[in-house]
Order: structure tokens, then sequence, then C-alpha cells
């Protein structure tokens, strides 16, 4: 999915970019006002930003539609566009202008009215309104979830398109099913040449990242037979570091505490011989902007072969959003885990994952049994899971 950022004095402005930069199809991500220039922050200009997001492969079709209307004759006649005159939304730059709900029917507005030149992706857009009864409780079934808009349209086009009966719901589970399946991504297995294999867990507070390091040292010692070490960071809880080590004595692996980024070279020499080393971090708060150049320091010490970002299921979609911005701006993310599966029937923002972003989904947590209740993703069972969710 390529992302990108727009400010403008207003809302109105900055909406109009999205739709003439990205085109039709974008999807609104996160929004803020803020105030620019002036002394300390104050008598600046005020400003609105919207971070909007476009699949790749879409924005092919926007390049399509620019080239076919550039290549119009003059006398053509045009549609008017509703980006020349947006319907205003409450007020101007305000604090209060609005969720990204909001901001995301405002661009759907705009959608609705005819381009020059539409492609087939934008007119089938356009019948959105008069879609069949059947059709339209599968939409807000999936809007329940919290798919996103630009999803919503690639299923509704997709059934449309492959002809799926909507009121079959067999026959519409296994399309989305399908489709699932085709969509997420998965992390190839860890392999071991490297020695040692240095893993890092990284995330937000209560994600359950020390109980998922305890179920895969489990896995990698007592299933796998190769020789783990524990590194905790951790110093805020000490309940963390003794669990940690409660489990560590448990299996028979050794625990080190790393008090501070300094220590953790030391470590990693005395635990040379080790085949897996797993770093276990401290909760960081994506707003603190100290702790987030703690766990920078930690992991640029650390050199981890993989980082790990921790998830929890039960998060809300644009709450995920910020904790990847912030965490992937800090250090380098090349695997997700999401853990509490089992206190949700919520998969939309979990699909929304899997399908905008390029971080493959490396484990899933069902329940706090260690060192059971953790998964490896297999696309037909993780495509099960979601699609039976999306239609219930």
């Amino acid at each position: 999915m390529r992302i990108k950022r727009y400010e403008a004095p207003t809302i109105q402005e900055a909406l109009m970019k999205v739709k003439k930069d990205l085109g039709p199809e974008a999807v609104i991500l996160y929004t803020k006002t803020f105030r620019k220039g002036g002394l300390l922050g104050l008598f600046g200009r005020p400003m609105a930003e919207i971070t909007a997001g476009v699949e790749l492969n879409l924005m092919d079709d926007v390049a399509r539609r620019r080239n076919s209307a550039a290549a119009t004759p003059a006398s053509t006649p045009v549609a008017p566009s509703a980006v020349s005159s947006p319907s205003p939304v409450s007020g101007s730059v305000d604090p209060q202008w609005g969720t990204r709900k909001v901001l995301q029917r405002e661009l759907n507005e705009m959608k609705t009215t005819p381009i020059v030149q539409l492609g087939p992706s934008a007119r089938e857009v356009n019948q959105a309104p008069i879609l069949s009864e059947a059709f339209s409780r599968i939409r807000k079934k999936l809007s329940r979830q919290e798919v996103e808009e630009f999803i919503l349209q690639k299923v509704i086009q997709g059934m449309i398109g492959d002809r799926i009966d909507p009121d079959k719901n067999d026959e519409t589970t296994s399309w989305l099913r399908s489709f699932v399946e085709k969509n997420v991504k998965l992390a190839p297995p860890s392999s071991f040449s490297a020695t040692p294999k240095v893993l890092a867990f990284v995330g937000p507070t209560g994600v359950g990242k020390t109980t998922t390091l305890a179920k895969l040292a489990a896995r990698f010692s007592l299933v796998d037979h190769k020789r783990v070490v524990l590194v905790t960071a951790d110093t805020y809880r000490i309940a963390a570091t003794e669990q940690l080590k409660t489990y560590g004595r448990i299996m028979g692996v050794p625990v080190e505490v790393a008090n501070s980024s300094e220590e953790i070279t030391e470590i990693l020499g005395r635990h040379a011989q080790a085949e897996v080393v797993l770093l276990d971090t401290a909760g960081r708060s994506p707003s603190n902007e100290e702790q987030m150049n703690e766990l920078k320091q930690f992991i640029f010490r650390s050199q981890p072969d993989e980082t790990h970002l921790v998830l929890s299921a039960t998060t809300k979609y644009v709450e995920m959003l910020r904790i990847i911005e912030k965490f992937g701006g800090a250090v380098p993310l090349n695997r997700l885990i999401f853990t509490k599966l089992d206190e949700t029937h919520y998969y939309g923002a979990f699909l929304n994952l899997m399908t905008n972003f390029q971080i493959p989904l490396a484990y899933y947590a069902t329940g706090q049994n260690v060192p059971d209740d953790l998964e490896v993703p297999e696309a037909g069972r993780l495509a099960d899971l979601i699609a039976q969710a999306l239609v219930a």
C-alpha cells in the first residue's frame, strides 16, 4: 500500500489533494490539526494534515485515468466534479472537526460524482449506492468488523464479478476465505543458520510480550531442541523479570537481565554459542519519545536478526496504525505477532493490517497457556477464522 501525508490550510483542500494524487480509491488512515510557523508554536497559521493510502495496483488505474483525461479532446463535455465544490464539514480547521470516519465519508461523497474517462473500478464504486439488499447486508457486516473502505469495495466488486450469491452464506464464506488467503502475508519459518539467532520482541504495554516469549522459548528449547537464552530488558516491572526467570528454571533455559542498552553487547558475547536468543523489551507507550529512544538504543546495540512487533487483536484499528507508525519509525520491524485472538470476534483490523502492510505475520496467540496457545499461521486456517467472523 502506498501511504502519503497531505497538508493544507483547510480540511477540504487536504481532501482534494488526496483525491487528486491518489485517486478515488484512497482511504483515510489518520488525521490531525496543527499550527505551522509562529513563535514557540504560538501565532502560527492553522493547518490540517491527512494521512491516506491506496493499494499500489490501484495506482495504475489512477495513472491510466489521468492519461485518458489528458488525451480527451477539448470539445468533450466534462462532468462537474465534487472536488470543485466539496460539501462542507463542521466548521473549518478545528480540533473537533471530526473523526477519520467522517473524513472517509466526505471522500466517499467525492467518489460518487462522475469524472472524465472513468476506469472500471471507479464505475463499480459508483454503483455502491444501488447495491442489492443482500450485498448491502454483506457491506454492513464488513463495516461493523472495521474493514477498511477500499478493502470492502474490493470484496463487493470481486463477489459481483465472480457472480457470488450473497444470500447463500456458505458460498459467501467460501469466497471470503479465498480472498483472505490470497491477501494475507505470512512470514517464512525462522532459519537458524546464523549463530546465535537473535529475535527481539517490541510493543506497547499489556499486549503479552513476556508470555509470548516464554511460549517461543518452550517451543525452541523443548520441541526443536535448540540452545536458547532469554534476555529481558523489562526492568520497569519486577514481576516481569521474575516471571521470565520462573519460566527459565522450568525449561532449563538461562535468563539474563539487561539493565541498560550497554549491557546487551556483553550478554550476547557471553552466549555466543547459543542458537537462539530471545530479547524481551519493556512495554513502551508510542507517545513517549524518551521511551521510544531507549528502545531504539536497545535494538541498535543488540542488532537482532528479527524484530517482532507484538499487537493485541483487541486493539482498535486506528490505534494499531499509530503503534505501527511510532514503533516502525524507531526500529526496523520485520515480523508481526497478534495476541488475544481468543478475546475478540472482530477481525477487520487484522485483515486491514495483513493487506495494507508489508510486515508478515509470524505467530498468533489464542490464550495464556504456556507453551500452548501459540500458532504458526497457516493461510487456510487463518482464512477460515477471519471469513467466518466476517459473515457471522
